[in-house]
């Protein structure tokens, strides 16, 4: 149920813009009050990589929101990561795998 909600915000959410061709991934996005912090959090089968962006200061970014650049750095990453490695669609737990104590 969480991969099918975190693998909309990549079909028709904030991070439209994530490109990862062939790869199923889910994601979420995040800009805090004030464009203080921008951050992308995404994963597939194979890899979990956040990327965020703000000041040290904590002073406001130029209207930086989780949507734009930390998508697009997140995207260009996770290509290069994901080069010579098969394609998995992300895992499945069902009530048997728990029934069972299996942990995915």
């Amino acid at each position: 149920m969480m991969n099918t909600m975190m693998r909309e915000t990549l079909a028709s959410g904030t991070a439209r813009k994530a490109e990862l061709p062939g790869w199923p991934a889910a994601g979420k996005t995040g800009t805090s009050q004030d464009f203080r912090d921008a951050w992308f959090v995404g994963y597939t089968s194979q890899l979990v990589t956040g990327v965020w962006f703000g000041n040290d200061d904590a002073s406001p970014t130029k209207k930086a929101t989780g949507g734009g650049l930390p998508v697009e750095v997140w995207s260009r990453f996770m290509k290069a990561a994901h080069q010579g490695i098969p394609v998995a669609d992300l895992p499945v737990v069902t009530r048997d795998c728990w029934a069972q104590g299996w942990r995915v």
